[in-house]
């Protein structure tokens, strides 16, 4: 008995709740890997399986398809590049997608800046116009007749200006989203110390929006590389035709040679994908101003 008359109780110990099996301590972002290791997988199983075959001979493909090969051969590399004169059709495509990857990107600059600064009339519906554009296709029958009307056709420097177009909306948007958020006292104070408008976009602006540029180049290339519909129809003489058709007309010739085809894939795509990890700073260091 305690001294006020009531009687003390003991404390009863709390029973603890049963301790849970296994717990994802974050499911939204396991999940997230989870389906991005998928989707790499998925991308990443017919490229891999392209490069095997082209390691492969003829007979082990045969024999085999699905099994890698026990030695692999180069000679595949080789028989693809002298049977599908793969050499100059390398070089033309380079040409090509650099230019006119380059002339798309300063149109892109020349055309997003006075957007974003609302320097032309009507800028917003400009941009939505070029927002719209991303979704169109590529008009091929009104550009080929054009091509007829302006001397274009047949032609390397035709073919380049004829490839201008499907990386000018995207570079448009990109590099007008970027231009906004440059603030506008740099262009005062640039205008104070008497730089002119195109010594600013250049000296100025274009190493500021360098990632975005890199991002407007890499896709614009790539529409003019991996273009087949283009050289069919806009070109006709063998010696101005890139990869795509070289490739193209090679399998017509080489249905049944899957290991010198693939072979052929694989040394198409090599520039590319140098050119890619080349980038790669760059497209990392554009990522992380976007998600800013």
């Amino acid at each position: 008995m305690s001294t006020t008359g009531y009687a003390t109780r003991q404390a009863k110990p709390r029973s603890t709740p049963p301790s849970p099996g296994f717990q994802l301590r974050n499911p939204r972002r396991t999940w997230r890997i989870t389906t991005g290791i998928l989707v790499a997988l998925l991308f990443a199983i017919p490229v891999l399986y392209v490069v095997m075959i082209s390691f492969e001979s003829q007979g082990h493909f045969v024999r085999s398809p699905l099994t890698p090969p026990a030695s692999p051969t180069f000679s595949n590399f080789s028989a693809a590049w002298s049977q599908g004169d793969l050499g100059p059709e390398v070089l033309n495509t380079i040409l090509y997608s650099v230019v006119a990857a380059a002339i798309s990107v300063a149109l892109s600059l020349l055309i997003a800046f006075p957007i974003a600064r609302r320097l032309v009339r009507a800028s917003t519906f400009i941009y939505r116009t070029f927002v719209i554009g991303v979704c169109i296709p590529l008009p091929v029958i009104p550009l080929f007749i054009e091509a007829q009307r302006l001397d274009l056709y047949n032609s390397r420097i035709g073919y380049i200006l004829l490839h201008v177009e499907p990386g000018l909306p995207l570079g448009v948007i990109l590099l007008t989203a970027f231009v906004m958020s440059v603030p506008e006292e740099l262009d005062e104070a640039a205008y104070l110390e008497g730089c002119g408008y195109l010594r600013y976009l250049v000296r100025i602006v274009t190493p500021l929006a360098w990632p975005s540029i890199v991002i407007a180049f890499l896709y614009s290339l790539l529409q003019v590389w991996n273009d087949i519909i283009g050289p069919v129809v806009f070109l006709s003489d063998p010696g101005l035709f890139p990869v795509t058709r070289g490739v193209y007309n090679f399998y017509g010739a080489n249905v049944s040679a899957y290991t010198i085809l693939a072979a052929a894939v694989v040394i198409v795509s090599l520039p590319v994908v140098a050119l890619f990890i080349a980038s790669q700073r760059q497209l990392l260091r554009a990522s992380v101003i976007a998600s800013r």
